[in-house]
């Protein structure tokens, strides 16, 4: 075999055995890269995302306004005494009520005061002030809708009872509300009514708190309206006791808007009830005169 055949065959042999050595190097990178070890990048990645998600629940908590939190509180507080109302098919209390009529705050008002659901009656009788001891109110919505029964204080009670419209005008000077939207439920009505449609941007402050009102342990709850709402609502603060035991309303408190120059608006209606007795089962007969 010539010479230079021989060479350029051991020159072959060199570069196949360089080019094998090379393969196996990069076949053992590969392997090693390949090992099943984790890797850190991705891993750290999916806690941010998984910290990102978690901490999301807080962040949205965060945003909302806790004007609206405490007005869903308080909400939830008027449904417990509106569940415990439809639990109750009667009651009589004592209620302690003012009014402000033609810009003059009255006196206390004590009245006996008994209301049956269901086939809706109320029955009123005054015993303060002096004036006004004697006086009766009854109203039956299944007798007669639209009117009242009515007897005097006093020399005008020896007339006994006599019809009036709910709408009477001698019935409007004496009270901001008729006697078919007396009582707790119809009370509480209301509240839920205004407040659960009242923007929040009309919420100047709403306080949650336990107190008490008249000895009793309460849930007092305090509205107070930004100046947005005037003339929208009635109130600017609104203040509101829930009995701890019952659950039921307890009182309420209006006042109006401040006028120029003043911190506080006047009181327009004040409404307090105690000594409850529940589910008496009042005879018809205290309901029609």
């Amino acid at each position: 075999m010539p010479v230079f055949v021989r060479r350029a065959q051991t020159a072959l042999l060199y570069v196949g055995t360089a080019l094998i050595s090379l393969l196996l190097v990069l076949r053992s990178e590969t392997l090693a890269a390949d090992d099943g070890s984790w890797d850190d990048s991705v891993f750290n990645n999916s806690v941010v995302a998984e910290s990102k998600e978690s901490s999301a629940p807080t962040q949205r908590e965060a945003s909302v306004d806790p004007r609206a939190k405490r007005m869903t509180e308080a909400l939830a507080t008027i449904d417990r005494a509106e569940k415990a109302l439809a639990t109750i098919s009667d009651y009589t209390c004592h209620m302690t009520m003012k009014e402000r009529l033609n810009g003059k705050l009255g006196v206390d008002n004590k009245v006996e005061l008994s209301v049956r659901h269901g086939q809706f009656a109320v029955h009123m009788k005054w015993h303060e002030p002096r004036s006004m001891a004697g006086q009766e109110v009854v109203y039956n919505r299944t007798v007669a809708p639209s009117r009242m029964r009515v007897k005097g204080a006093g020399f005008l009670g020896s007339v006994g009872f006599i019809s009036l419209g709910l709408d009477d005008p001698r019935a409007k000077s004496t009270s901001r509300h008729t006697v078919a939207e007396a009582g707790l439920a119809n009370t509480v009505a209301r509240v839920k009514a205004s407040w659960s449609r009242l923007p929040v941007e009309h919420i100047a402050d709403i306080q949650i708190e336990d107190g008490s009102l008249g000895g009793r342990p309460c849930r007092h709850i305090v509205l107070t309206n930004s100046e947005s709402a005037r003339g929208t609502l009635e109130f600017q603060r609104t203040t509101l006791w829930f009995d701890a035991a019952t659950g039921l309303l307890a009182g309420l408190d209006g006042h109006g808007w401040p006028a120029a120059g003043q911190k506080e608006g006047e009181l327009l209606e004040s409404y307090h009830y105690h000594n409850m007795r529940l589910n008496p089962a009042l005879p018809n007969q205290h309901f029609t005169r």
